[in-house]
Formats: structure tokens, C-alpha cells, sequence
């Protein structure tokens, strides 16, 4: 939309707009249930999955695709056994395929009326392309961690954000729910609001307090006018 002056929401994507976590839980429940069984042995290969992805994202730029692959290959290592490329597979397709929480689509396009809408995420094109479209609500822009070289919490992912939008940090309300990944980079560099969209009941870093907290995007209409 040429002169478009309306201002911009940036959200992240992964447990704000699709549910990430749940979709890989399950995935991963799944299939070391098949292959080993047993609570033990899937709450070890969850919590080694997590532990190896966050870590990987620290180190060295890689895909997403590829952190997923290895942090899989990582977790089946813990209980014993070893993952097959259709392993693999199985767990990107969870992330294609992780569901939009339902209150979403409708925020997204009430909010687009007098909003532009960024979605911020550590993702690639070819895993993000399946979530937008599940959505199914069209965004402005998407900066992805394949553009940053980097991860969230890293300041250049905010900051390829603001280049791609050409916009001062001060005018853009972020919406997201993780605090770690989020609201405490956000508030280090400046955006004008944070939104904490609380969907799991965690407690908050006082320090990093955002502007307000949700349980859904429902309520962002009404913190933002």
C-alpha cells in the first residue's frame, strides 16, 4: 500500500501465533514412544531436545531445519537409539503443521485495519511459508532468523527488522510470549510497547516488566486502542 503511515505490530510467531512447542512435544512423544516407550525415556528426550535446540542456536548460524535434525538426533542419543531421515522429517513436518491458536486469525484481522502487521521469527522460508498459510491471514513483512544470520534473543534479529520496516524502534509495539526470546530484547532496544502474550501462565522477569500481559491476542485491541 504506497504511503502506507499506518503504524507497525511486530509478533513473534513460534507459541504467539502457531503452537511450536506443543506440535514438537507431541511429535517427539511420538516417535520415541514407537521406538523405546516410556514416560522416563520421553521426558529425557524432550528435555535434551530443548536443551541441545536453545544451545544451537547460540553457536554458529544453521537453518532451522537443521537445528531441529540435530537437536532430534540428540535427544534419541540420550535414551539409546538413532533417528532415520524420515525421523526427521516427521518432526519439520510437526513444525509445518503446528496449529494457529484459535484466537489469532480473528486479532490478526482486526488488527490489520489500522495496523501493519511484521511477524519476527526464528524460522526459513520453506517451514514459515506453511504457518502463514495456516494462519491464513497475510502479514507485511516476515524477517526470518535465514535473514539475520542469528536467533532471538540476538539484537540483529530486532534490528533486521526495523531495516526491512525502515522504522525507529520506538514506534513498534512487539508482541510475543516468550520472555526469553522477546521481551527483554525488545525493551533493550528501545520498542515503543511490549506485549506479553502470557499463554501459559509463566512468571515474568520484573526487570524486563512489559508494557502489558495477555492470555491471548484477543485482548490486544483494547491495550492498543
Amino acid at each position: 500500500m504506497p504511503n502506507d503511515t499506518r503504524p507497525w505490530l511486530s509478533f513473534d510467531c513460534y507459541d504467539t501465533l502457531v503452537r511450536y512447542s506443543e506440535s514438537k512435544a507431541t511429535a517427539l512423544a511420538a516417535l520415541v514412544h514407537a521406538k523405546v516407550g516410556g514416560d522416563e525415556a520421553q521426558a529425557l528426550a524432550q528435555e535434551t531436545f530443548e536443551t541441545v535446540e536453545r544451545g544451537l542456536q547460540k553457536g554458529p548460524f544453521a537453518p532451522l531445519n537443521v537445528i531441529l535434525r540435530e537437536s532430534l538426533r540428540a535427544a534419541f542419543a540420550a535414551v539409546g537409539i538413532k533417528s532415520t531421515p524420515d525421523d526427521e522429517d516427521t518432526m519439520i513436518t510437526a513444525v509445518c503443521e503446528a496449529e494457529p491458536f484459535a484466537d489469532v486469525a480473528p486479532a490478526l484481522c482486526d488488527l490489520n485495519h489500522d495496523h501493519r502487521l511484521a511477524i519476527l521469527s526464528n524460522s526459513e522460508p520453506d517451514i514459515i511459508r506453511h504457518n502463514i498459510a495456516r494462519i491464513g491471514v497475510p502479514m507485511d513483512v516476515v524477517v526470518l532468523a535465514t535473514e539475520a544470520k542469528c536467533y532471538k534473543p540476538a539484537a540483529g534479529m530486532f534490528e533486521a527488522l526495523l531495516a526491512r520496516i525502515n522504522a525507529p524502534a520506538s514506534s513498534v509495539t512487539h508482541i510475543a510470549q516468550s520472555f526469553y526470546h522477546d521481551m527483554r530484547a525488545a525493551k533493550d532496544l528501545g520498542f515503543g510497547r511490549r506485549i506479553w502474550i502470557n499463554r501459559y501462565g509463566r512468571t515474568g522477569d520484573a526487570a524486563y516488566a512489559p508494557d502489558a500481559e495477555l492470555s491471548d491476542l484477543s485482548g490486544v485491541r483494547g491495550v492498543i486502542g
